[in-house]
């Protein structure tokens, strides 16, 4: 048995912060790094509460009640906020919490372990995400629409659209296409007064503008051919909510006066009808265009584009805030692993390519790739050689070639090698293989240990360790 002190000093060792709380939330035991994590003293932490941090906002989603609520681990990116400012993020750390069960099958404790994202080296990624990745299906939206923000330039962005958020204003977007127009407007919308109904989205250059000015405004029955019966547009399902028109560089030109009297007035007019009609809502336009340039060119009116100018917001592309790059990789890394039930991993080498990599089609792009390679991939290791040829669909050549050295036990070692494939790796592969096929074969971790050879501990930690079912 490990005596106490040598524990504790084990335990404070540890690059992870480490916590450990009982049945109601409370905590009996914190590590050195995480009690400098969160800037707190030891007598603070062990008179805390974990929901305390949600009182004090320096959390905004508790992970322990999902533990307590599912009884199963849960690994999630949290963000932890300042205690004295709850509108600074100090970090977004990973934490990766185990339920600890008492005989009757109910969580007694819980054990965490928590990371910065930003001291994430390559081993603790692939550690991390051998865990079973569990994000409860409410709170995938946040894992889709969560901006990341490492780069100076979109903690400034994040900032002023926290500072905007319940003011009416109007608000232009501009940036190229993929660098998250519309996420940003809907951490806007989110932000606001307005976020508890939904936002409401249509992109311009998807219709034709006959059809783009029925959706805006609506129309009344009779007003077209077709037209059997009345329907309401885009600005009134908007009510007391927010509207977002993206691509509005695409807006006709004999449109764009009609928008303007709906701004000016909050009102608007349906096709076929002669009422107006009040209208409350929030007005966001997103361009991937300098607006002021078609204005020049005579393509956009002025006063049109100075109604909605009034407050300007530039993304800046992805090649231009590269401290974003990792941390969006990681984040989309996870969430699709979730999404596809898989565990997949970069190469260090794979990672600081997609670091130098330009990204012309910015977060989307990226987002698009890392969804790819997840899918199609036939490795756990995704290792590329170089950025070329991705964007075509196509896995890199070396995966397309065929297997010219597989040996008898079904192992292509050589590319295993050449995938910076370590002797622990696929130690930890075979294990757990053979611990899955013996489970799912006996349905029983006694008897599983028994055709083993092992104890039914073991197979139970074995069983933890590679998240097998």
């Amino acid at each position: 048995m490990i005596d106490s002190v040598l524990f504790e000093v084990l335990m404070d060792n540890s690059p992870d912060g480490i916590y450990v709380l009982d049945n109601k939330g409370n905590y009996i035991y914190a590590n050195s790094t995480y009690i400098k994590m969160v800037n707190m003293t030891i007598s603070q932490i062990m008179n805390y509460n974990v929901h305390d941090f949600l009182t004090t906002k320096q959390i905004d989603i508790c992970i322990s009640d999902i533990v307590y609520r599912e009884k199963k681990r849960v690994s999630m990116f949290q963000d932890l906020y300042d205690r004295q400012n709850s509108n600074i993020r100090r970090h977004r750390q990973l934490v990766i919490s185990n339920p600890v069960f008492d005989d009757s099958g109910e969580v007694c404790n819980i054990i965490a372990f928590v990371r910065p994202l930003h001291t994430m080296n390559n081993e603790y990624h692939r550690a991390s995400l051998n865990e079973s990745v569990t994000v409860i299906s409410d709170q995938s939206n946040r894992l889709e629409g969560n901006m990341i923000a490492d780069s100076p330039q979109m903690k400034a962005i994040l900032g002023m659209a926290k500072t905007i958020a319940d003011v009416d204003s109007a608000v232009l977007i501009t940036g190229e296409s993929g660098t998250g127009k519309e996420v940003i407007s809907e951490y806007i919308h989110k932000s606001s007064l307005r976020g508890k109904k939904q936002m409401v989205v249509i992109n311009c250059a998807s219709l034709p503008p006959t059809l783009l000015e029925a959706e805006l405004f609506g129309y009344e029955k009779g007003a077209f051919t077709g037209a059997s019966y009345s329907k309401a547009g885009l600005f009134e399902e908007a009510e007391g909510s927010t509207l977002l028109l993206d691509e509005i560089n695409s807006l006709p030109f004999d449109l764009q006066g009609k928008l303007l009297r709906s701004i000016e007035t909050k009102s608007i007019q349906r096709i076929g009808s002669t009422k107006l009609r009040k209208v409350d809502f929030r007005l966001i336009a997103a361009t991937n265009e300098d607006l002021q340039a078609l204005v020049l060119d005579k393509k956009f009116r002025s006063d049109l584009y100075y109604r909605l100018n009034v407050i300007p917001i530039y993304l800046p592309p992805l090649r231009e805030r590269r401290e974003d790059i990792l941390s969006l990789t990681l984040h989309f890394l996870n969430y699709f692993c979730n999404k596809y039930n898989k565990n997949k991993l970069f190469t260090q080498r794979t990672l600081d390519l997609i670091q130098q990599y330009s990204w012309p089609g910015n977060v989307r792009e990226l987002r698009n790739f890392v969804e790819r390679y997840v899918i199609m991939s036939t490795s756990d290791y995704i290792k590329i050689e170089n950025m070329e040829g991705f964007t075509q669909g196509t896995l890199p050549k070396h995966r397309q070639e065929p297997i010219q050295t597989q040996l008898s036990d079904g192992y292509d070692y050589a590319k295993m090698i050449e995938n910076g494939i370590s002797l622990e790796d696929h130690m930890n592969a075979c294990e757990s293989a053979y611990v899955r096929y013996a489970i799912q074969t006996y349905k029983s971790s006694y008897l599983a240990a028994e055709a083993l050879g092992t104890s039914q501990a073991s197979i139970i930690r074995k069983k933890k360790k590679y998240s097998l079912e």
